[in-house]
C-alpha cells in the first residue's frame, strides 16, 4: 500500500472518530426553574431578611428556584392563602397550625424563623418591674379589656403558669404600639405582648430604657413564625422544599453576619422602610434567630408540646393531636 493510500485511510479514520464523538455528545438538558410563591405573615421588613438575602445573593438561583414574596397584613391569613393554593409556602405561628389541624386542615411546619419567642411584657426600667409578681396592683396594657382577644393568650398563659390572680391588677387598652409611648403617657405601667425586637428599637430610639419579662421564661413557648406547607405538598415536593429551606437558612446565616447590609435588601421590597431602623431591628432579632443551641430554623419537640398544652388549657382545641404530624426537622438538619 503506497503512502497516498495510507494518508487517505488515516484521514478517513479521523473523520469517523470525530463523527462518532459528535454523535455520542448529548446536549445538557434544561431543567425548568421551580417557581414558588411564599406568603409572608406581615408586611415587608427585616424579619424576613433570610428570604431577601437568598434572592439578592443568588442562593435560590443556585437551587434553581425563583420565588415571589407576597406581603401579609391584618386582612391576609397565610393559612387560607396556602390552603387555596395562592401560595405554596406560608409563614404563621405554631398554635395556628395546631388549631388548623383540629379543623381538618393538614399543614406541616418545615422550619421556623425565630427559634426563641420574642414576645414580652415591657416596662420602663425606672419602674423596676422585673417579674410577673411586680405587676400586682399595676395597670397592664392589653389587647382587650376582658382578655378575650387571641393576642392576650400569652398574658393569660403567664398568669395561669405563675398562679397570679387576673383581678390583682388593672387593665388598659393598648392603642399606640410605638415603643413605650403608652407607658410614658401614664396610660399603663407595662405593655403585654410586645416584641423585644422592633418595640425595643423604637423605645431606644426615643431614649427609653426598658425591662422585659419574656413569656417563654414563664411557660409560654410558641413558635411565632414557622414556615409551613400543605402535608400533601411534602409528599410530592420534598426535594424542592429541601432546596428552598437550604437557601433560606443560608440567607439567614448571611443576614446574621451582615445585619446592616441585609437591612438594605428589605428596603428594596418596601422603599418606605427606614434603613437605619431596619438595621437596628435586624441586630436586635439575631439572638432569637440564632440561639446557639441548635441549627438555625430547627424546632424543638418541647415547644410544640407546650404550645398544644396551652391551647388545651384554654379550650382552644378539644383534644390533643399527634404533634409528629405537624412539624419536621428533616429539611433543617441537612
Amino acid at each position: 500500500m503506497n503512502k497516498t493510500s495510507l494518508n487517505k485511510i488515516g484521514l478517513l479514520i479521523g473523520l469517523m472518530a470525530i463523527l462518532i464523538s459528535a454523535c455520542g455528545t448529548q446536549p445538557t438538558p434544561v431543567v425548568p426553574t421551580d417557581k414558588v410563591t411564599i406568603q409572608l405573615s406581615w408586611f415587608h421588613g427585616v424579619e424576613y431578611a433570610g428570604f431577601y438575602t437568598a434572592v439578592e445573593k443568588g442562593y435560590y438561583k443556585e437551587e434553581n428556584i425563583e420565588i415571589v414574596l407576597n406581603p401579609g397584613g391584618p386582612e391576609i391569613n397565610p393559612i387560607d392563602e396556602v390552603q387555596n393554593d395562592k401560595a405554596q409556602f406560608g409563614i404563621t405561628s405554631g398554635d395556628s397550625l395546631i388549631i388548623a389541624k383540629t379543623n381538618q386542615q393538614n399543614f406541616v411546619s418545615v422550619a421556623t424563623i425565630f427559634r426563641k419567642n420574642p414576645l414580652t411584657i415591657t416596662s420602663l426600667k425606672k419602674d423596676n418591674i422585673q417579674r410577673p409578681e411586680d405587676l400586682v396592683g399595676k395597670t397592664v396594657g392589653v389587647y382587650s379589656l376582658d382578655l378575650s382577644n387571641f393576642f392576650d393568650l400569652p398574658f393569660l398563659a403567664l398568669l395561669n403558669r405563675t398562679g397570679l390572680d387576673r383581678n390583682s391588677m388593672n387593665y388598659a387598652l393598648i392603642e399606640d404600639f410605638q415603643g413605650a409611648n403608652e407607658i410614658k403617657a401614664g396610660n399603663m405601667d407595662a405593655m403585654s405582648g410586645m416584641f423585644a425586637t422592633d418595640q425595643q428599637v423604637m423605645a431606644q430610639d426615643a431614649g427609653d430604657e426598658l425591662n422585659f419579662i419574656y413569656y417563654n421564661d414563664y411557660g409560654y413557648d410558641v413558635y411565632i413564625n414557622t414556615i409551613f406547607v400543605k402535608e400533601e405538598f411534602i409528599q410530592s415536593n420534598a426535594d424542592l422544599i429541601s432546596r428552598l429551606i437550604k437557601a433560606t437558612i443560608k440567607g439567614y446565616q448571611y443576614a446574621i453576619e451582615n445585619p446592616e447590609e441585609v437591612a438594605g435588601f428589605a428596603v428594596k421590597y418596601d422603599p418606605n422602610l427606614d434603613l437605619k431602623y431596619q438595621q437596628s431591628v435586624m441586630k436586635a432579632q439575631i439572638p432569637f434567630i440564632s440561639t446557639g443551641d441548635a441549627p438555625i430554623g430547627s424546632m424543638d419537640a418541647d415547644v410544640w408540646e407546650t404550645t398544644q398544652q396551652i391551647l388545651l388549657d384554654f379550650d382552644l382545641i378539644a383534644a390533643p393531636i399527634d404533634l409528629n404530624t405537624i412539624y419536621t426537622n428533616q429539611f433543617t438538619s441537612q
